[in-house]
């Protein structure tokens, strides 16, 4: 899940940051004594380096300029990788500095050696950092090029160009499954269904790029082709899609006037979506509704800022939304704080949230904390569907001077009362799965609101 992007206020540390690396690379030569080699002189550098052991270093970036790689940007790459070394917070940690390096080289010879410009010292560092995310084995972490950061901010915003579809990683077909196509879509009018995986994006795998890169690959200039291969029951299908611009609506209501009950699907915690959701909380008071039911079914997540506003706007100020932690660093908790024009605005209703498999990250935060509250005795609240998609981690996202950046993950986070369900999932309180023609979860969903508006 991302956080907030650290981006003025962190100017200061990055460019003393900045000066010490330039001032490391002078003193060891880097900038003076850099020779680069063939495929060959570097695979067989890679070879004697690992065998024998001939050399030490604390930074992969040392290890490829002694191997020989193509010119890079070695200030920048160790920038980036002094983050990591720093702030990386997910499994074990970074792995060993020789064999993240030779994983490293190894997807650069594999994939980009014999495609790139060599003499473009951009592009190799571009994807030196793309292979040096890739090979901590996390696909929640990126690197994105100025160009890509942009399209990044531009999605988190709600509107961009792409092809209409809500996805989610999945780890055991290595590739992005499509949980949603939107209507009239890119997406639905080459043919994409909902289910499909997307194995490859113009033709570079998934696996290869990584889940954030892939996706940001598929989102691109309005009236741009972008060809996807998917595996659909088994079977790999290539469709060319041509990118428009969405308007992305995350967060949908409507009110059922046989039972007064609202119901409030949030598909995703984007910049977007608070104020979508407040609109949604007017109307459903508005017509005096009884209970709300909250489908956070598909939702992979967002920003972390997004989800806390949104639960704030249920609850009374000072109330724990989440706690977490950065490595080396004490515990962090985030309460709930609300200056709408009402004030300490606070819903006074029976809730019941729909989560399933695919309910990741903040998605997974607002149904843990509202389970978390009703077990505190602070509302009435009911979870229904099954197990969510057990991703208890956060990312955070840096800059650096040319406007590129790294998310990575920097923290394990915990809902107010339960523990930390990385791995576990949020397991509801009613579990049921739909069949294929009948929403059965939205069905028991709003017989159990039934039963606890009857209980108040």
């Amino acid at each position: 899940m991302y956080n907030s992007l650290k981006k003025a206020g962190g100017r200061l540390i990055l460019l003393l940051i900045t000066l010490s690396l330039i001032l490391s690379s002078i003193t060891s030569c880097d900038l003076f004594s850099y020779v680069a080699g063939n495929k060959d002189e570097i695979s067989s550098n890679i070879n004697q380096s690992t065998s024998d052991g001939t050399s030490s270093h604390n930074y992969v970036s040392e290890y490829l300029r002694d191997w020989g790689m193509p010119i890079f940007d070695t200030i920048k790459f160790k920038y980036f990788e002094a983050h990591f070394n720093q702030l990386y917070n997910y499994s074990d940690g970074m792995p060993e500095t020789l064999s993240h390096a030779k994983e490293t080289a190894d997807l650069f010879l594999e994939y980009y050696y014999d495609a790139l410009d060599l003499d473009n010292k951009t592009k190799v560092t571009d994807a030196l950092l793309y292979c040096y995310v890739s090979a901590l084995d996390d696909p929640y972490s990126a690197y994105r090029p100025p160009v890509e950061t942009d399209e990044y901010m531009t999605d988190m915003s709600g509107k961009f160009g792409g092809i209409g579809v809500m996805v989610e990683y999945n780890d055991d077909e290595e590739s992005i499954m499509i949980n949603t196509v939107y209507l009239d879509s890119p997406a639905e009018k080459a043919g994409v269904k909902v289910g499909d995986y997307i194995y490859a994006v113009d033709g570079k795998t998934v696996n290869e790029l990584g889940y954030n890169n892939a996706v940001n690959h598929v989102r691109g200039e309005i009236g741009t082709p972008v060809e996807l291969t998917l595996i659909r029951n088994g079977e790999y299908v290539t469709v060319t899609a041509i990118r428009a611009e969405v308007e992305e609506i995350n967060v949908a209501y409507e009110i059922d006037t046989d039972t007064d009950i609202g119901y409030v699907q949030i598909v995703q915690f984007k910049k977007n979506t608070y104020s979508q959701f407040v609109d949604a909380i007017e109307a459903i008071e508005a017509a005096e509704a009884k209970g709300i039911v909250f489908d956070l079914r598909g939702n992979p997540g967002g920003y972390l800022d997004s989800v806390c506003d949104v639960i704030s706007y249920l609850i009374p100020n000072g109330h724990t939304i989440v706690t977490y932690q950065y490595k080396g660093r004490e515990m962090i908790e985030l309460k709930s704080s609300n200056d709408s024009d009402d004030g300490d605005h606070v819903v006074d209703l029976p809730f019941v949230v729909i989560c399933n498999q695919y309910t990741a990250s903040a998605g997974e935060i607002f149904t843990a904390a509202l389970r978390d509250y009703r077990n505190d005795g602070l509302l009435d609240a009911t979870i229904v569907g099954t197990t969510t998609y057990k991703k208890g981690i956060m990312q955070n996202t840096y800059y650096y001077f040319d406007e590129s950046t790294v998310t990575m993950t920097v923290a394990y986070y915990n809902p107010p009362c339960g523990e930390n369900y990385h791995g576990k999932g949020v397991i509801p309180d009613i579990t049921v799965e739909n069949t294929d023609n009948d929403d059965i979860q939205l069905k028991v969903a709003f017989d159990e609101m039934i039963e606890l508006i009857n209980a108040n």
